[in-house]
């Protein structure tokens, strides 16, 4: 389909032998290795598909400022230029986290798993969104070949496949994340079953639960208190989301204590809201250092990170809101799905009865 380039093919090890002195690293740390070669890729991904995306709306704004119907460019029609300004905001964001990524990888830390899991699976959607958006806005001549652009469009297609699908790597991020609430859980448990010997944890935790039900934060560092004063209500807006994030996973361990690794569709908007919640945050952060610089496009970018924040808010509420609240949804999704695989297909009737 695409990606003509790449020689894909299998490997086949018949008793081959490897020298001791080959190993890399001990005995069993082969997980590891290919867990970092990974994340690398990953991260990779996330900064060649903003240049490809930079690439594809330079394609879209001179198609759309050289192009006149009903006697005007049709980059003065609003439905393009809503067009423009989603792939330009996309684009944005992936770079930002690219840049953000790139800054923990140079600070030599070595756990940024999720940080280039989240990047791959919103850098590769985001590209689709943009190539798809692109040839849209070229209409018939972006389908030709001639164009190029549907080129690009089955080569950036495998991007959400591999390096792990993106599926796999929302679980990923869901269950990784919650992994540490999930220590801290049962720490309470643990101290809750003898209390007067573990007065200061009940308490300590007691007053933390307490708080979050309240919707009052609890003693952290807060995003706003670092950025320009013009970021303070997007960067109140992050605070604020990671507050409720923290709550809704809290109660989602607490519902489903192990078994949660069976519940997808939960896991799946738990993930979504941790990816448009960290997007943010990276955003911020970089307008935030393009303000204090009064780059050029400080401007520009302050509007980008609004509109993004606008509407990732939005997501991110929602899908926090369906953890809680969607079971009879997810049920009918089920029911439908094993429908379909029972009948091997289509599951209604047609309506003219054939």
């Amino acid at each position: 389909m695409g990606i003509k380039c790449s020689n894909t093919a299998e490997v086949f090890f018949d008793d081959v032998k490897i020298p001791v002195e080959n190993r890399l690293l001990e005995e069993g740390d082969g997980f590891k290795i290919a867990m970092n070669i990974l994340n690398n890729g990953r991260f990779g991904m996330v900064a060649a598909l903003s240049g490809t995306m930079k690439t594809l709306i330079a394609r879209a704004a001179d198609h759309a400022v050289n192009r006149t119907q009903f006697r005007d460019k049709i980059s003065e029609f609003g439905a393009i230029q809503e067009k423009l300004a989603r792939m330009q905001i996309s684009h944005y964001v992936s770079e930002s986290m690219a840049y953000a990524l790139a800054g923990t990888m140079d600070l030599g830390h070595k756990d940024f798993q999720l940080e280039a899991a989240i990047g791959k699976v919103f850098a590769s959607e985001a590209a689709w969104f943009v190539v798809d958006e692109c040839l849209q806005i070229m209409g018939g001549l972006g389908y030709m070949k001639a164009a190029g652009v549907e080129k690009v469009m089955r080569d950036l297609r495998i991007f959400r496949i591999f390096e792990g699908t993106n599926e796999i790597l929302r679980l990923f991020v869901a269950l990784t994340g919650m992994q540490h609430a999930g220590i801290g859980l049962r720490a309470i448990r643990k101290a809750v079953s003898n209390p007067a010997a573990n007065l200061g944890v009940v308490l300590s935790a007691s007053l933390g639960l307490l708080k979050d039900h309240l919707g009052r934060p609890r003693s952290r560092l807060s995003l706003a208190s670092f950025v320009d004063v013009t970021l303070s209500p997007e960067a109140a807006a992050v605070d604020q989301l990671v507050q409720h994030f923290g709550v809704a996973v809290t109660a989602i361990l607490r519902k489903y204590g192990n078994s949660v690794t069976d519940r997808q569709f939960v896991l799946m908007r738990v993930a979504d809201a941790a990816i448009d919640i960290y997007a943010m945050a990276t955003v911020v952060s970089r307008c935030d250092r393009s303000l204090k610089a009064a780059t050029p496009s400080c401007a520009l970018e302050l509007d980008m990170v609004r509109a993004f924040v606008f509407d990732a808010e939005k997501r991110v509420k929602e899908n926090i809101k369906a953890t809680y609240t969607d079971d009879i949804q997810f049920d009918r999704f089920r029911d439908i799905s094993k429908a379909v695989v029972e009948r091997g297909g289509i599951i209604q009737n047609h309506p003219i009865g054939y």
